[in-house]
C-alpha cells in the first residue's frame, strides 16, 4: 500500500487572546493509506489538541511528492517544480511537475530552500510557482509516537460491536457497567 498526503479541514471552537470563544476552520496535512485512516488520525489529533467540539469538514487527497519541514520557519508554501529532461528518441524536452510542501519565512526563503534541497539532483529543474498556503501544521506518520498509534488504534471498534461498550485505555479490556 502507498501512503498519500491528505489535506483535512477541521472546524472547532477555541479561546482567543481575550478569552472569547471563537469558531475557526483550519487546514492540516497528514499522511495515511486511505481516507478512513486520515479521518481517524485527524479526529485523534484534534482530541489531543483539546479542540472541543470539533468537526472534520473535508478530507482531500493532496498531490505533494515531498513535505519538508525546517525548524526556522512555520509558514507552509506549496512549490511547483518542473523537472526537465531530454528525450533523445523524439528529440524534444519533456517536463514533469511535482509539488513540494515546505516551511519557510517567505516566498524568497522557500525558493532558496528548494534550490538548496534539489541542488544535488541529477535532472535540471525549474520552479514556476510558489504559493503561500493556510496550512496550520503537518503530521507525518513517521513522527507519530508508536504508543500514541496503539492508543488511537484501540479506540477503533468493529461495526458489529455495541456502541455502549467501554474499554480501559491502558489495557484495552472491556469494562463492565
Amino acid at each position: 500500500m502507498t501512503k498519500h498526503w491528505f489535506t483535512c479541514k477541521a472546524k472547532y471552537t477555541r479561546e482567543d487572546q481575550h478569552g472569547d470563544q471563537k469558531t475557526v476552520t483550519e487546514q492540516y496535512v497528514l499522511d495515511a493509506y486511505n481516507y478512513t485512516e486520515a479521518e481517524t488520525r485527524m479526529i485523534y489529533l484534534l482530541e489531543q489538541m483539546g479542540a472541543r467540539p470539533f468537526e472534520v469538514q473535508q478530507i482531500t487527497k493532496s498531490n505533494f511528492s515531498e513535505v519538508i519541514r525546517f525548524d526556522d520557519a512555520d509558514l507552509w508554501f506549496k512549490v511547483k517544480i518542473s523537472f526537465v529532461s531530454f528525450d533523445e528518441n523524439k528529440g524534444e524536452e519533456k517536463s514533469s511537475n511535482q509539488y513540494y510542501l515546505i516551511t519557510a519565512t517567505d516566498v524568497r526563503d522557500a525558493f532558496d530552500k528548494v534550490n538548496d534541497f534539489l541542488k544535488k539532483s541529477i535532472n535540471s529543474f525549474v520552479i514556476p510557482a510558489i504559493t503561500y498556503t493556510k496550512i496550520v501544521d503537518v503530521f507525518p506518520l513517521d513522527e507519530e509516537d508508536a504508543g500514541e498509534r496503539t492508543i488511537r488504534e484501540r479506540g477503533l471498534k468493529p461495526l458489529e460491536d455495541d456502541s455502549a461498550t467501554r474499554y480501559d485505555e491502558e489495557t484495552g479490556e472491556v469494562l463492565e457497567d
